[in-house]
């Protein structure tokens, strides 16, 4: 939502593009304007400032604007010329209002008002005018600044079971260098040309003797499969009762002897 310094330029460029195609008095469009117009809201004491200076110092802000322009002033459009007077008007005589502050609402109200591509054209001048009538707040706002202090030493802390933790160094950029933990182990020794000869013939000599020690080892051989036997019968004798073996019926009458008639 818009602040009332905000409402008073969007105002005031609805009354100065009144004033440009009228050229009439100020103080008769300001009357007229605010009877027509909702002000609810507006600082009101800056939008008649606005409408009344800068008609009164339109030559003096036609004079930063005019050498900037790729074409004649006349040939402007007048909602974009008003912007223009507006923005000149602020960064010359209002010095309260940062520059970047003139350029950013001279851009808003080039897109609430102007042509579809104008809050480029409305941009690329507000900043040449900045770089002439605001050099000195342009240059100190454009310093760098200053790095962050990097820390004399930095701290070893421990893990989560006691392990000693690489010491973390932070930079300007605040950027993390973690050194790596030492192995223990010496470093590498270089080998100087006389002892390279040597080098080699004692890894020649190495060589040889593991090639006599594998000549020597006989092979393994693959063990024997194992035969297999046929299980053994159980000692343990049968729980179940045996059914008694069927005679025949010869068998039945053997041995007895015939009744006596």
């Amino acid at each position: 939502m818009a602040n009332p310094r905000q409402l008073a330029r969007q105002r005031a460029v609805q009354a100065l593009y009144s004033w440009q195609l009228t050229d009439g008095d100020p103080r008769d469009i300001d009357a007229a304007f605010r009877i027509e117009n909702d002000m609810d809201g507006v600082d009101v004491d800056y939008f008649r400032e606005l409408l009344r200076e800068i008609p009164r110092l339109r030559e003096e802000l036609d004079g930063h604007i005019t050498p900037l322009l790729p074409r004649p002033m006349d040939e402007v459009d007048p909602v974009e010329r008003a912007i223009l007077r507006l923005g000149a008007y602020e960064l010359k005589c209002r010095l309260d209002v940062p520059y970047r502050v003139a350029i950013n609402e001279g851009v808003e109200l080039a897109k609430l008002f102007g042509a579809e591509q104008g809050h480029r054209f409305v941009n690329g001048i507000l900043d040449g005018m900045a770089r002439e009538l605001r050099g000195t707040e342009q240059a100190a706002d454009s310093r760098p600044l200053p790095a962050p202090a990097t820390p004399a030493d930095a701290s070893v802390g421990k893990g989560k079971y006691g392990q000693k933790r690489a010491p973390i160094i932070r930079t300007a950029s605040k950027q993390r260098v973690i050194k790596k933990r030492s192995t223990g182990k010496p470093a590498a020794k270089a080998v100087t040309a006389s002892e390279a000869p040597a080098i080699q013939r004692g890894l020649a000599k190495k060589s040889a003797v593991k090639k006599a020690a594998a000549k020597k080892t006989p092979a393994r051989k693959a063990p024997a499969k194992k035969k297999a036997f046929p299980a053994k019968p159980s000692s343990r004798p049968s729980m179940k009762k045996q059914a008694p073996a069927r005679k025949s019926g010869a068998s039945l009458y053997a041995g007895k002897k015939k009744p006596s008639s």
